[in-house]
């Protein structure tokens, strides 16, 4: 166990030793450690640590905290462990992880930054993880398992380092606590760190997700969730940032026309002047954004619209005229949060929302687009900006902290009644805050990723594959922590490199996760038969929405072959280019009656049953959804 913390540049790591049962001391005295343990049979082990600053004083001036790693004793016994590797934010990849796999972050920097927890310092060695905010360990032959998570988001960012040995026997837990700040570390003050919960099981890995999410949301999710998820229309896959006020009132028209079961509809990114600049539309809407919700508004709608809050440009207004509320390096240079083409030249900054300046901002934007303009529907995207490293104007707030005061002031400002959708957000430190999260990287009209992202070794590249694989692997998040926010469905055949079996499976797991199901075609131009599998496909999400999933074989799959939904479907898949038979166990208690069939086409699919499942033949990317 061990703290690391510095005085200015001046790097220090001080181990902990044992003083007594329960109490440790670091190697330069200026820390205590306390550390008390309760059992549960149900329940499990919960560790609860606190940190004690000992010295007589403050801490000097330059002196800050990065973080606190603590070795946990309770290990699985025997070999055979597989890892299940949650991500940082909404785009980072969430999936199983053999013991001899590589950990490897992204090639690039700004693709690790942007995309996954720049705290987290990956070796890039087999066997050797890190899994952000929670981690299972499993082994498929015994069924043994253990979970290890935070029971509290906490004021500190959590993740869990797991070793394996070469027969995948664990080696080596830790939690660590990202501080990277200087708390208030007043004489014999006790700074209470998240506890963690550790849970040894036998069965089903996917049940006991499914009830960790269930308890965390009790205590930190959100009360007031709709019955109804969002659906509805968005601008962003078919248009990206080339939309204009024509464009919109004309897909605005046509979902009135073909009598599309939409809620929202919503205008993405495109809008606004420049990248910061939120309240100046730029020539592209001469009519201004109050005109298009109300126009929205007058055929039934509910209008949305996105924003990247915590973004900002060099060429914005706010960057020249308030240069004090950005976020700077040690150095005085702006951080940069991402580097994004259809922009423009150039990375994009992020602000510093512990600025006044900054947050009085935030303040200003939000009461105008919602009490103003009448947006009751907001995407905040790119969030995970907000907790960049920087020279912050509050030191004394960890960048989750400083993140979630933000959230707390953003929330106060638009009311209860308006719906926020996070993006690009850090998972643990948004729930409560949120009414709807992105769960996985952006959805795009191929399949795999791009051969640059390959090449760049880019594990969250964005595709369809992707995304789908989140969506599974996150499905039980739904209704406890917020509304799942699958990503946008493509069903459109031109402008689109899917075909149509892909298109299709795409449909079955987005219907059948129950999640929020919103549109990004031109409305104007599509197809009549992909125009009667939207359709179908909102009609499936209305029987599922009500309900939280359970995903079927995490730990046998890197993309788990079924999805099932306690609303009485059962969405099964084939997500290779080859013929397949694909056996699935169902969640215990689950009971099925035969004849199957499937949703999609009204005919029977051969299930076969096995003890505890199924077994079905399924073409390439074929997709079958079944009523049980």
């Amino acid at each position: 166990m061990k703290i690391q913390y510095r005085v200015h540049n001046s790097v220090t790591i001080s181990h902990f030793l044992p003083v007594k049962a329960g109490v440790f001391q670091s190697e330069c005295k200026k820390f205590e450690l306390l550390l008390t343990t309760t059992k549960d049979s149900k329940l499990g082990t919960v560790l609860s640590p606190k940190l004690i600053w000992r010295e007589s004083t403050r801490p000097e001036v330059g002196f800050s905290v990065d973080h606190l790693a603590l070795e946990l004793t309770d290990l699985p016994e025997g070999n055979g462990f597989s890892l299940f590797q949650h991500g940082y934010q909404s785009w980072s990849i969430s999936r199983k992880m053999e013991s001899s796999d590589v950990d490897k972050p992204p090639f690039l920097s700004f693709l690790q930054y942007s995309q996954e927890n720049i705290y987290s310092k990956n070796e890039s060695k087999v066997g050797k993880f890190i899994s952000e905010y929670l981690t299972l360990l499993y082994n498929k032959e015994t069924q043994n398992g253990v979970l290890y998570a935070p029971v509290e988001a906490g004021e500190f960012g959590t993740k869990f380092e797991v070793v394996f040995g070469a027969e995948g026997n664990v080696t080596s837990v830790k939690v660590i606590y990202d501080i990277h700040c200087l708390p208030d570390l007043r004489p014999n003050a006790k700074l209470n760190i998240s506890k963690i919960k550790v849970l040894f099981f036998k069965g089903s890995p996917e049940t006991k997700l499914l009830k960790y999410f269930e308890e965390l949301g009790k205590k930190e999710g959100p009360n007031n969730l709709p019955k109804k998820v969002p659906t509805g229309w968005c601008s962003w896959y078919y248009y990206y940032t080339h939309i204009d006020q024509k464009t919109i009132l004309d897909n605005l028209t046509k979902v009135r026309e073909l009598n599309l079961p939409f809620e929202f509809f919503q205008i993405d990114d495109g809008y606004q002047k420049e990248i910061g600049d939120w309240l100046i539309p730029n020539d592209k809407f001469p009519g201004g954004m109050r005109i298009l919700a109300d126009e929205i508004k007058r055929v039934g709608l509910k209008p949305g619209i996105w924003l990247a809050p915590f973004l900002v440009r060099k060429k914005s207004e706010f960057f020249r005229k308030y240069p004090e509320a950005i976020l700077k390096d040690q150095n005085g240079k702006p951080v940069p949060a991402i580097y994004q083409p259809l922009w423009g030249r150039g990375y994009t900054y992020a602000l510093d929302i512990t600025h006044p300046t900054a947050l009085a901002y935030l303040e200003k934007v939000f009461s105008t687009i919602v009490k103003e303009w009448g947006y009751p529907y907001l995407k905040l995207d790119f969030l995970y900006a907000g907790l960049l490293p920087g020279d912050v104007y509050n030191k004394s707030l960890s960048p989750q902290a400083r993140y979630q005061n933000a959230l707390d002031l953003i929330r106060k400002v638009v009311g209860k009644n308006t719906f926020l959708l996070g993006c690009g957000a850090p998972m643990l430190p948004s729930i409560g805050y949120f009414d709807g999260m992105r769960i996985s990287c952006d959805v795009a009209p191929f399949w795999y990723p791009e051969r640059l992202r390959v090449f760049l070794k880019d594990r969250n590249a964005l595709c369809t594959r992707t995304a789908l694989i989140n969506d599974i692997t996150r499905a039980s998040m739904h209704r406890h922590l917020w509304l799942n926010d699958p990503d946008c469905l493509l069903v459109r055949k031109k402008k689109n490199k899917m075909n149509e079996a892909q298109t299709k499976l795409m449909a079955s797991v987005m219907a059948v996760s129950g999640g929020m199901l919103l549109v990004s075609d031109d409305l104007t131009k599509l197809e009549m038969d992909r125009l009667d599998l939207l359709k179908k496909a909102f009609q499936l999400n209305r029987e599922c929405q009500a309900y939280t999933p359970i995903p079927i074989g995490i730990f046998e799959n890197e993309f788990p072959l079924a999805l099932y939904n306690p609303g009485g479907y059962l969405g099964i898949w084939n997500p290779t280019e080859e013929e397949k038979t694909v056996h699935i166990s169902l969640p215990p208690g689950v009971k099925t009656k035969a004849p199957f069939l499937d949703f999609w086409t009204g005919t029977r699919v051969d299930l076969q049953p096995v003890a505890g499942g199924f077994t079905t033949t399924l073409p390439a990317f074929g997709s079958v959804v079944v009523s049980v």
